[in-house]
C-alpha cells in the first residue's frame, strides 16, 4: 500500500507540475474559442448515451465539445482513484462525498483554487460561509458543493387521526411521547378492535433516530467532554437517556419488535401500512406510492410533524444538514487556461439556475432549454415538469456538470406542491411550516474533515449503534453504558474528537442557532 500511495504521488506531482498555484482568472476569455471539455462523474442507475440530444443541445449553446463521462456509483470511487493515480485526470471531476480521497488529492494539488472566480457568478455567490467550509483546504476553495436542503431534512411525524381518536395532545417532552406511544399500541387507534398496532418505526442502526432536537440529536455535536471539545451526541449522556427511554417503550411493544433485523426501507412500511403511528418524513424526497397505499387503507389518514421539544438548556430546534450534497471540482491542470476554466462555470452556473415552480415551464426560456423543451425532453404534469427518461438523453439537464438548482431559500422550493397524493401534500406543507418557524443548529461537523473519521468513522458507530441496540432489546444493561462509550473511543473515536475539534479551532467555526 504504501508502495502504491509512492508511486501515486509521483504521477500526481508530475502530471500536474506548475499548474497547483492560482492565478488571477482573466474575465475578457475569448468566447468564440471552442474548448474540449472532460469531465468524470457517477449515476446512481440509467447512464445516458454519450451522444444524446442533451450533449448537442450544450455544445451549441457554449460552444464547446463537452465530453461527459459517466460510472455506477457502486465502483465508481475505485474507477476514480485509478483514473487519478494514473495521470489522466479529466478537465472536471464529481465526487458523491467529501472522504479521505478528496482532501489528500486536494493536498496533493489535483484541484483548482477557485477562490477568484466565486464572485464572478451569481449561484457561486449565494453560497454561505458555512458551506464553502468544508470545501477550503489551506484557504484554497476546492471544489462547488451542488444544492441539498440545509434544514427541510427528516424529523418526527405522527398520526394525526390517531391523536384525535384517542383524545391525546401532541407531545411536548419524551415523557408525554412514551404516553403517546403506548396508547398508539394497546388502545386501538385505528379502531378496528384488534391488537394490530404499535408506536414507533424502528430499524436497523436504530433508524429512525427520534432525536426531538440537537439537544439529543445522535449526530450533532452539540455538547462538550471535561476538555471542552464538542463530542458527537451519540455517546453523550443525552443520548444514554433516549436508550433508556427506548428501552422502556421496547418492553411495552411499543416500537418495532424485530428492529434489529429490519432494515429501513423494511420498517417504514409498517407506518404506510397502517401499524404504526410515529415515523419521520421531510418536505423533500417523499414516495408518493407510500402515501397512496396508506390512504388505501385509512381514507381518513391524516399526517403531522412534532415539533421540538424544550431541552433542559432551554434550547428548541433541530439540527441543520451541511447544506450540500455531492460537489464538483476543476482540474489543477487547468491554472494556465482560465478562458477554459470560464467556459466550465459558465456551464456550472447555467445548471445550478433556481426557476420558481411558477416558472418551470417553456415560458421561462432557460429552463425550457434545460429540460429539453416541452413534450420533447419533458412534460407537464399537474403544472409540474416530468422528465422523459434519461436514457434517451433528450434533455440537457442529465448532462449538466450541476444540474442541481440552487435555492435562495430551504421555502423556496415549495417541495408540498409537487406532490398530488393529498395526505402527503398535507404533511409536507406542515413540516414546510413547522421547519420554516424553527431554529435550526450549524452542526460544526458538517465544516470540518478528520482523516480517522473518512477512514474508519462509519464502521465503528455501526459497531456503537449495536451495542446501543441490545440495550434496548435488554440484552446489555444501560450500566455498560461507559463500557461501550469506551470501546467506541479506544477504536478511533478519541482521535477523530482531536482531529475534529483541531479544525473547528483553525477554522474558527463558531456553532449556533440560526
Amino acid at each position: 500500500m504504501k508502495k502504491w500511495r509512492l508511486l501515486f504521488t509521483l504521477i500526481l506531482i508530475m502530471s500536474l507540475a506548475g499548474g497547483v498555484v492560482a492565478c488571477t482568472p482573466n474575465k475578457e476569455h475569448d468566447v468564440n474559442k471552442k474548448y474540449t471539455i472532460t469531465s468524470l462523474d457517477f449515476l446512481y442507475s440509467d447512464i445516458p448515451p454519450k451522444n444524446g440530444k442533451g450533449i448537442e443541445m450544450i455544445n451549441n449553446k457554449f460552444n464547446v465539445n463537452y465530453k461527459r463521462e459517466y460510472g455506477i456509483f457502486t465502483n465508481y470511487n475505485e474507477t476514480l482513484a485509478t483514473r487519478i493515480a494514473s495521470g489522466d485526470i479529466p478537465d472536471v471531476i464529481g465526487f458523491e462525498s467529501l472522504d479521505g480521497n478528496f482532501y489528500r488529492w486536494a493536498q496533493q494539488g489535483a484541484f483548482l483554487p477557485l477562490n477568484d472566480y466565486i464572485k464572478d457568478y451569481p449561484t457561486l455567490q449565494t453560497v454561505p460561509q458555512e458551506v464553502w467550509n468544508p470545501v477550503t483546504v489551506n484557504g484554497n476553495i476546492i471544489a462547488i458543493p451542488k444544492y441539498f436542503p440545509k434544514n427541510y431534512l427528516n424529523s418526527p411525524i405522527i398520526r394525526k387521526d390517531w391523536l384525535d381518536k384517542l383524545d391525546l395532545q401532541m407531545p411536548t417532552n419524551y415523557e408525554e411521547l412514551k404516553k403517546v406511544a403506548i396508547a398508539f399500541t394497546k388502545q386501538d387507534p385505528d379502531g378496528n378492535g384488534k391488537n394490530d398496532t404499535f408506536g414507533m418505526v424502528l430499524g436497523q442502526e436504530l433508524w429512525p433516530h427520534y432525536n426531538f432536537g440537537a439537544y439529543w440529536d445522535y449526530s450533532a455535536w452539540y455538547h462538550k467532554n471535561r476538555k471542552g471539545q464538542y463530542i458527537p451526541g451519540v455517546i453523550t449522556e443525552q443520548r444514554k437517556e433516549w436508550l433508556k427511554f427506548m428501552a422502556d417503550l421496547y418492553k411495552e411493544g411499543a416500537i418495532t419488535k424485530e428492529f434489529v433485523l429490519m432494515k429501513p426501507t423494511e420498517a417504514q412500511k409498517d407506518f404506510y401500512s397502517g401499524k404504526a403511528g410515529i415515523m419521520v418524513g421531510s418536505p423533500r424526497g417523499m414516495e408518493e406510492t407510500y402515501s397512496e397505499t396508506l390512504q388505501k387503507i385509512h381514507p381518513h389518514a391524516k399526517l403531522t410533524s412534532i415539533p421540538p421539544f424544550e431541552a433542559p438548556d432551554g434550547s428548541k430546534g433541530y439540527t441543520a444538514g451541511s447544506g450540500f450534497y455531492n460537489a464538483t471540482t476543476l482540474s489543477a491542470k487547468l491554472a494556465d487556461d482560465p478562458g477554459k476554466v470560464r467556459r466550465i462555470l459558465d456551464i456550472i452556473d447555467f445548471g445550478r439556475r433556481f426557476y420558481p415552480l411558477e416558472q418551470r415551464n417553456s415560458e421561462n426560456k432557460d429552463f425550457d432549454w434545460i429540460y429539453g423543451y416541452e413534450n420533447k425532453g419533458y412534460t407537464l404534469v399537474e403544472g409540474n415538469p416530468v422528465l422523459t427518461p434519461w436514457t434517451e438523453g433528450k434533455h440537457p439537464w442529465v448532462y449538466m456538470l450541476d444540474n442541481k438548482m440552487w435555492a435562495p431559500s430551504d421555502e423556496a422550493n415549495q417541495y408540498s406542491k409537487t406532490y398530488k397524493n393529498p395526505i402527503l401534500r398535507g404533511v409536507t406543507k406542515d413540516l414546510e411550516t413547522m421547519h420554516s418557524n424553527t431554529k435550526h443548529y450549524q452542526n460544526p461537523i458538517h465544516q470540518v474533515f478528520s482523516e480517522t473519521n473518512a477512514e474508519k468513522g462509519l464502521e465503528i458507530l455501526i459497531e456503537l449503534q449495536n451495542e446501543q441496540s441490545k440495550i434496548i432489546t435488554g440484552d446489555r444493561p444501560l450500566s455498560d453504558w461507559d463500557q461501550i462509550v469506551k470501546q467506541y473511543l479506544d477504536s478511533g473515536g478519541a482521535q477523530i474528537i482531536d482531529e475534529v475539534n483541531k479544525e473547528i479551532q483553525k477554522k474558527k467555526i463558531q456553532p449556533g442557532w440560526k
